[in-house]
């Protein structure tokens, strides 16, 4: 995984620990569920067909020790 220089204080996703200003770190994409495309609909989520959705995704942070 890549890794580039921190330029503030962040937080490992993995393990929790301290990632300091003008250290090594890298980003993962986390899923977290689906979200649905249709945003004016009114319908229940099980009237929603399975095309209309996508996955929710972010970013995360992690140390240079867990992106080894």
């Amino acid at each position: 995984m890549k890794t580039k220089r921190t330029m503030k204080n962040r937080e490992c996703h993995i393990c929790d620990a301290a990632i300091l200003k003008g250290q090594q770190y890298g980003q993962k994409s986390v899923s977290l569920g689906k979200q649905c495309s249709w945003s004016a609909d009114q319908r229940p989520t099980d009237q929603i067909p399975s095309w209309a959705w996508s996955d929710y995704r972010v970013k995360v942070d992690i140390c240079a020790g867990c992106a080894a």
